[in-house]
């Protein structure tokens, strides 16, 4: 379910880039189009839907922690710290150094980031969705 979200958000971005080029070439050309509202639609939907990807990613993770073992290198969560994950859209400022989980047996590797004003919070990436490094987080959780 979540490669087709993801498939939907390539193809409203591709719907956005495509439209605009016709939006534009109708400027140039002086004809009447209504290429704006296209554009305006999918603009909006890509945020829906990134917004439904956010929490499918998240449902599958919380799921895979209850039923994973979990390898901590060089930090002490507990399986309920992790599972209690927030999703937030709003920026975040984090210190360089990544922690790393690996979920057994799928060897699933989840990584945080704590943040910059408040130590006791982390940010979460589950590697098995992040296309780049730069993408946002699934979320974030509190350390007790």
């Amino acid at each position: 379910m979540i490669y087709i979200v993801q498939i939907i958000i390539a193809l409203l971005i591709l719907s956005f880039v495509i439209f605009s080029f016709v939006e534009i070439y109708c400027k140039i050309v002086k004809k009447e189009s209504r290429t704006y509202w296209i554009m305006l639609i999918s603009f909006a939907l890509f945020f829906l839907m990134i917004t439904v990807r956010n929490h499918l990613v998240k449902n599958e993770l919380v799921e895979n922690i209850k039923t994973s073992t979990i390898d901590q290198s060089n930090s002490f969560f507990s399986k309920r710290e992790l599972s209690d994950i927030h999703i937030v859209s709003e920026k975040i400022r984090v210190v360089d150094k990544d922690i790393y989980i690996v979920l057994m047996p799928q060897k699933d590797t989840v990584y945080m980031n704590q943040d910059f004003h408040d130590k006791n919070k982390f940010w979460v990436h589950y590697k098995k969705y992040e296309i780049l490094k730069i993408t946002a987080p699934v979320g974030y959780i509190i350390k007790n």
